[in-house]
């Protein structure tokens, strides 16, 4: 591929901004909503400016920050195998995911979802670079990072995008230290435009005279850049108008779509509301006089202000200005179709009375008529990040990466994870799941009636895959079931309370729930080998012919390997391992132990 020109790549942007900028306009537009910019009532008036588009919009982004990314690789009828390679990709990916997060705010941004969700709400579109490469160290690195659409400019192929540029502002000094090249001509107190251009193969950066980073392979295989919107509706062109730009200003709407208009509106009944409350504060007056040249020299209304007057003179209040009856109905219709087209002031807090079951369910199906859209725009978001990531990453140019976070049990991991794994998993599924309680709820009570009766509608692998969502179904069952084993046979519980105890650096415990446990398995094995043998004696002791020698432990009756229960491993707090009933070197007795431990007294009450 032919590389491009700094002036070919200003072209093509300035090409894109002249279809595109309706939709540029109105984002804008929401952006002086959003920082609340004063609505002006006219010269002399009371002027009012509503808060609720920030509170509505801070709402809506707060909801899908805070929601929950689930990663997942349905492993439903999976062989062991092949799940492990699936859990292992959901690992990376939300290795890979962490790392950008953790990166972001190194550069003190926000996080990727942090600033994907006031891009889907405020813009009504996404934008972003995912991309791998290698540092001077040879290291790989994966870039990932949020653009602003409103500055993002795009090329459409046959088989997705051609070409994407991020155009930004930096100063003389940035580029020095960035790009290492001194703009001689430049002033040093204005910013200079930078174009970020990616095409198929290459990446390039200049100011649209020089070039500050030449043409780059960046090895991606495609332009690893994921652009979309918010919402189904595609893009259309009037009838009357064989293009495009009047239509392209609705293509991916933010969440001021419905209420746009109504915001002015509001802010203007508001204004004459506050008009009348300052007039009455300070009403007008008329002042008679013969020639009609009086003033006065202070206010009226001032508490014991004197006015003197002449004769035939007169200061009498102005009529208070009237507002027609009409005028508190349509604020109503206002403050209504504003609740319609936003969420309701209930989700605020603002309820001075409990809902039903039926009224939660109206208002959580009037919320997800917001939240909808925008939970599958950020979706599709991940998905693109994800796929640009493991395309690249399954080339095999990249040597093995580690990563690390919580998964999706909240369990923490870190491993390295090579590229094979990647290739051979199966494709992930992308779900943002908000953190309502209802909702969390609801999962669990279908959770509990598919597995209810004594013919259970759906497996219990399928219940955790698909309706809980869980990862790693495989430990989750083999946690249960060791949960189980502890409820059933007490040297279980014992057991884990012994490699608990070990780990924690507890060398007392430990020897005291190691007595227990041998005691334990001694007394279940003479109780079966009594069963065996029903004339054994009950404590397994065999006298010896005569009489004379001391007892013996009849070794029939000793634990077999402890009962297929492996002894506690070696620590250098607890010793080596000994038999049964042998003193550890340096261990305590158990008086000594019990006394520690608070269970007996100092004479050995």
């Amino acid at each position: 591929m032919v590389t491009r020109t700094a002036e070919e790549i200003t072209r093509l942007v300035d090409d894109h901004y002249d279809a595109t900028y309706p939709f540029r306009d109105r984002m804008q537009d929401d952006y002086d909503l959003y920082r609340l910019h004063p609505y002006d009532a006219g010269d002399g008036y009371e002027s009012y400016t509503s808060n609720e588009p920030r509170t509505y919009a801070d709402k809506i982004v707060s909801w899908l920050a805070g929601a929950e990314l689930s990663i997942r690789i349905p492993n439903i009828e999976e062989a062991r195998e092949q799940r492990e390679m699936n859990d292992a990709k959901e690992k990376f990916l939300i290795g890979v995911l962490t790392g950008a997060d953790e990166r972001l705010r190194r550069r003190l941004q926000p996080s990727l979802r942090e600033s994907l969700a006031w891009y889907i709400a405020l813009r009504g579109w996404y934008a972003g670079r995912a991309l791998l490469h290698k540092d001077s160290e040879n290291k790989t690195q994966i870039d990932i990072k949020p653009w602003d659409v409103m500055h993002t400019y795009w090329g459409e192929g046959e088989e997705g995008l051609s070409w994407a540029c991020y155009k930004i502002q930096k100063t003389k000094d940035e580029i020095l230290q960035q790009y290492g090249i001194e703009l001689a001509t430049a002033d040093d107190e204005l910013p200079i435009d930078i174009y970020d251009f990616y095409d198929e193969e290459h990446n390039i950066v200049t100011t649209g005279t020089t070039i500050l980073k030449s043409a780059t392979p960046h090895n991606a295989g495609r332009v690893p850049v994921f652009i979309g919107m918010v919402g189904p509706q595609p893009l259309i062109q009037n009838l009357d108008n064989k293009t495009r730009t009047d239509t392209i200003a609705d293509y991916g709407e933010s969440v001021y779509a419905a209420n746009r208009g109504n915001y002015e509106n509001h802010n203007f009944i508001m204004s004459v509301m506050m008009e009348m409350v300052a007039r009455s504060r300070k009403q007008g007056i008329k002042i008679i006089s013969r020639d009609g040249q009086k003033t006065l020299d202070e206010d009226p209304y001032k508490a014991g202000a004197e006015v003197a007057l002449g004769q035939g003179e007169d200061i009498q209040p102005l009529g208070l200005m009237e507002v027609a009856r009409e005028t508190g109905a349509f604020m109503g219709l206002v403050a209504g179709e504003l609740q319609r087209g936003a969420i309701p002031h209930s989700v605020y807090g603002d309820l001075q009375f409990q809902l039903s079951g039926f009224a939660i369910n109206t208002l959580r199906q009037g919320i997800d008529t917001i939240l909808s859209p925008r939970i599958t725009a950020m979706e599709d978001a991940y998905r693109q990040i994800t796929l640009l990531i493991c395309e690249q990453y399954g080339t095999g140019m990249y040597d093995p990466i580690s990563v690390s976070g919580r998964d999706k049990n909240r369990m923490y991991f870190s491993e390295t994870i090579a590229p094979d794994s990647i290739f051979q998993a199966g494709m992930p599924e992308i779900r943002i799941v908000s953190q309502l309680p209802e909702d969390d709820m609801s999962r669990m009570s279908m959770a509990q009636m598919a597995r209810d009766g004594q013919t259970p509608l759906l497996s219990d692998n399928y219940v955790r895959d698909k309706i809980l969502g869980l990862q790693d179904a495989d430990s989750i069952e083999d946690a249960i079931n060791e949960q189980m084993a502890e409820r059933v046979l007490p040297e279980a519980s014992l057991w884990t309370l012994l490699s608990a105890t070990e780990n924690r650096g507890r060398p007392d415990l430990a020897q005291f729930y190691y007595g227990e446990l041998m005691h334990l398995l001694m007394q279940k094995q003479m109780m079966r080998m009594q069963s065996m043998n029903p004339g054994l004696p009950p404590n397994g002791i065999t006298p010896e012919p005569g009489g004379g020698s001391p007892p013996t432990t009849n070794p029939q009756v000793m634990p077999n390997a402890m009962m297929g229960v492996p002894p506690p491993a070696p620590t250098p707090q607890a010793g080596a391992n000994v038999p049964p009933g042998t003193p550890r070197p340096g261990a305590q007795a158990d008086d000594e132990v019990l006394r520690r431990m608070g269970l007996l007294g100092p004479r050995g009450e």
